[in-house]
């Protein structure tokens, strides 16, 4: 059933004048149409024509509830900051705002390109992801983003700047095993993985990346880059990347998502093409615990948000478990019996590693 706004625009969803004043000047709105699925959000297609005459479309979201402008202005942000890198993988953002005619109607547009949503080519991607990540420059050089992003309808505690990726990953993953157990209660078998996690493996399997002569570079990061988040041309063949939850942080955490079992991308060719062309951080045995440890963010993630989704939580503790029993506190740095500093997280000290080790 078609409808028509004010504007005379027809389709099956509504089209607010709030939206039409994101469009690039001299648009023409000629229809809109929903497109595609999203359980957060409601997605679409405008149909207009240029200040030329040529036929050009747009992609619509609209997210209702009160986190509705937190979550699209930190996608319009985000992406924009993907755009500004590289704009060869990003569809163009043009705005985003609040429909003022709805008690609480939030949107966003950006370009709209048809993609397939076949697999990704690992090679092609791979090369497409390492360069974003080469290219990027932290605006502080510090870790984290000037405001929050949201993974799905998920805020991510990614909004402030930190000196040191082992304290931005720590708050990270404090944050969504705070919201998982909003979510589904709280688990004491998970909790105490969670609580070592914190004190003693990513002081020593992060730590150890920032110190003894070692640095991290902050790289601009999706944040949320699986299948359904990536598309190819149908015309050019060329690869997109969209619906992006971003901050700048250790390259390797963009691709611990591809590890994570309940992805289609958790094919090892994805990780191993990734590899060639940016080199693993050293220590470089450590790397596939490393995205281990970063696809527990993932796994939490969905723990949290998708219905159903707790059951991956057995999942998130056999995983801590093994990384406790290699990083733990009885574990020694290789090559030297020297302490792991605390993480700080929030300004507080979460624990310390003694330095009378086992």
């Amino acid at each position: 059933m078609e409808t028509v706004n004010d504007k005379k625009v027809a389709g099956n969803m509504i089209l607010y004048d709030d939206v039409l004043t994101i469009l690039p000047e001299g648009v023409k709105a000629v229809s809109v149409e929903s497109y595609g699925t999203s359980a957060w959000s409601q997605t679409g297609r405008i149909n207009a024509t240029d200040d030329k005459g040529t036929q050009t479309s747009y992609f619509l979201k609209y997210v209702s509830d009160e986190h509705g402008e937190p979550q699209l202005k930190g996608e319009y942000t985000g992406m924009l900051e993907l755009y500004n890198t590289a704009p060869q993988i990003t569809p163009k953002p043009y705005g985003w705002g609040r429909v003022t005619s709805e008690p609480c109607l939030y949107f966003y547009v950006c370009d709209f390109i048809p993609l397939t949503h076949a697999m990704p080519e690992p090679v092609k991607l791979a090369k497409l992801i390492a360069d974003l990540h080469k290219t990027s420059v932290s605006p502080t050089g510090k870790f984290g983003f000037h405001l929050p992003t949201y993974d799905g309808w998920q805020p991510q505690e990614v909004g402030q700047w930190d000196d040191s990726w082992t304290s931005c990953f720590a708050r990270l993953l404090k944050g969504l095993w705070e919201l998982d157990a909003k979510m589904n209660g709280n688990w004491v078998e998970l909790d105490s993985a969670m609580e070592t996690t914190l004190a003693e493996v990513i002081p020593r399997l992060i730590g150890i990346l920032e110190r003894d002569g070692r640095s991290i570079k902050p790289c601009l990061i999706h944040g949320d880059l699986w299948e359904t988040n990536i598309g190819t041309d149908a015309t050019t063949g060329n690869i997109y990347i969209f619906d992006a939850a971003v901050y700048y942080a250790h390259n390797e955490m963009e691709i611990g998502i591809w590890r994570v079992n309940h992805h289609m991308m958790k094919a090892k060719i994805y990780r191993q093409e990734y590899a060639k062309q940016f080199q693993k951080s050293d220590p470089v045995e450590e790397w596939d615990d490393r995205l281990k440890l970063y696809g527990v963010k993932t796994k939490l993630m969905y723990s949290a948000g998708v219905p159903g989704g707790a059951n991956i939580r057995q999942q998130v503790l056999e995983d801590l478990q093994d990384l406790i029993q290699k990083y733990g506190r009885k574990h020694t740095d290789p090559g030297t019996t020297e302490s792991t500093d605390p993480v700080t997280v929030n300004g507080n000290t979460e624990a310390a590693i003694s330095d009378d080790r086992e």
